[in-house]
């Protein structure tokens, strides 16, 4: 805010004449606190400040004061308090006002200010970064674990994987593709029957867990198990999550869902609508 505003504003508040502001036109913002002898003073322009006698009993060492100041023939100036900065005073401030205001006593009392500041902050900002320090750390131990777990999945994978090789490899040593070939390739006078054309289908039940059958020529399989736990539907996909060792495959969980009364064979039929085998519980 100008100054000349200023003054038009507080002009009734505080019914002074215009020229009784002039002492404001040169004044300046100074805090005051006890020097190494005790005495209340205050620096300007590293020039000591000291009370003029008029001030003595109103300037008390730790205020901050709008002073006036005289400068005496020695190296050093009177200051006249003119206004104390307190909390009343700021209150009836407005925000423009303020700002001035600390922009001032920021540029004349910085190197009070800043070292209160670092001391005052100091704790606040140690716990924040702390704060901060952790929650990047929790961040780390979240994505390390993510990784861990990715990794597992994966060592997992390639284990199963292995293991399909392995078989694949024994079934090629075996003459298991000269078999298939022969199927595929049935003699004179035989009907292949296609799995979406057949009313029924062998699946045995070889242990609480383990179901196989000849159709379950694929490395990988999807299983999934009914909302009402009566079936199960069977469909090859090579980033299923069963995999199939000779025909056989491992559901964990199965005799929890469907007692296992011994070995024995399961109603199964081909489905086109799910693309795979329903295997009925």
């Amino acid at each position: 805010m100008d100054f000349n505003d200023y003054v038009r504003e507080n002009y009734e508040k505080y019914s002074l004449a215009e020229e009784e502001w002039d002492p404001l036109k040169k004044s300046v913002i100074l805090s005051f606190a006890d020097d190494k002898d005790g005495k209340v003073m205050s620096w300007y322009n590293q020039v000591p400040v000291f009370r003029h006698k008029t001030s003595e009993m109103t300037i008390l060492s730790g205020e901050t004061w709008i002073c006036s100041l005289d400068k005496s023939k020695i190296s050093y100036y009177f200051a006249k308090g003119l206004q104390r900065i307190d909390a009343s005073f700021m209150y009836d401030l407005k925000r423009d006002q303020i700002d001035e205001i600390a922009a001032v006593v920021w540029e004349e009392q910085r190197k009070i200010i800043e070292p209160i500041l670092e001391d005052k902050y100091k704790e606040v900002m140690k716990d924040q970064i702390s704060a901060a320090i952790e929650n990047e750390r929790k961040e780390y131990v979240s994505q390390i674990r993510e990784l861990e777990e990715l990794n597992r999945q994966l060592e997992q994978k390639d284990a199963e994987n292995k293991q399909i090789i392995a078989s694949l490899t024994e079934k090629v040593n075996k003459a298991q593709t000269a078999k298939q070939e022969k199927i595929q390739s049935p003699p004179a006078g035989f009907v292949s029957v296609m799995p979406d054309m057949a009313s029924k289908i062998l699946v045995n039940r070889d242990g609480p867990d383990t179901i196989s059958s000849q159709i379950f020529d694929k490395p990988r399989y999807f299983v999934h198990l009914s909302a009402d736990h009566r079936m199960l539907v069977v469909r090859p996909h090579e980033s299923g999550n069963v995999v199939c060792i000779d025909n056989a495959m491992t559901l964990q969980g199965l005799s929890l869902v469907s007692q296992y009364d011994g070995a024995g064979e399961m109603t199964a039929e081909y489905s086109s609508k799910y693309g795979g085998i329903q295997i009925y519980l």
